[in-house]
């Protein structure tokens, strides 16, 4: 097994609490009359909404199979449309991670690899379209322990995501800020998964 340091996702993507209002402010989409899951409004897409789909596409590299599996370096310029804005490694451990970074408007992608092997991945400053279903009560219903598909099905998609695996764990933040009830100008929710059971949750603007 490779020996990995800890991959902190806060260091990928600003999808803090605090950092929910200061990542969605340059992207002024208005929510309009679409379901709560993915835009599904008549005619009504948000800006780029295929690049936030193609973005669920990409695969992490797993642990127990030495981090390989992940989506690599070529199936990653295919999906996003060509070479990346911008290319950066990071220290991890004693092996480094190539890091790739598709910017599209103010919507920015980035994807870490292992051995042509995508291990963490993010997207941020993206916001669907769609109507404002989420609620305090809904909310409230999400539990620690819950995996990321049950929220998805109380919650819909995820604006933004970060999501890495490392020797000792995976984690996963998702945000959301569109689809919520609030008379706040940048209502959110962020939360936080580790091994695929939530473990915090945060909320700002929620009636």
């Amino acid at each position: 097994m490779i020996p990995l340091k800890k991959i902190t996702v806060g260091t990928i993507i600003c999808l803090s609490f605090l950092g929910l209002t200061a990542c969605s402010s340059s992207n002024t989409q208005q929510t309009s009359t679409s379901k709560s899951n993915v835009s599904q409004h008549k005619n009504i897409k948000a800006d780029h909404e295929e690049l936030r789909l193609k973005f669920n596409k990409v695969k992490l590299g797993v642990k127990a199979n030495n981090f390989k599996g992940g989506t690599s370096l070529a199936e990653l310029k295919q999906l996003f449309g060509g070479e990346p804005n911008e290319k950066f490694d990071t220290p991890a451990g004693n092996v480094t991670l190539k890091g790739y970074r598709w910017n599209v408007d103010d919507i920015s992608i980035t994807i870490q690899l292992l051995n042509d092997s995508s291990i963490v991945r993010s997207i941020s400053n993206f916001k669907f379209i769609r109507d404002a279903n989420i609620t305090t009560k809904d909310y409230n219903s999400l539990k620690n322990g819950m995996s990321y598909n049950k929220v998805k099905e109380l919650l819909g998609e995820p604006d933004d995501i970060s999501q890495a695996v490392s020797s000792d764990k995976e984690e996963l933040q998702a945000a959301w800020i569109s689809g919520i009830q609030s008379s706040d100008s940048d209502p959110g929710i962020n939360l936080t998964f580790e091994n695929d059971k939530l473990t915090n949750k945060q909320q700002h603007g929620l009636k």
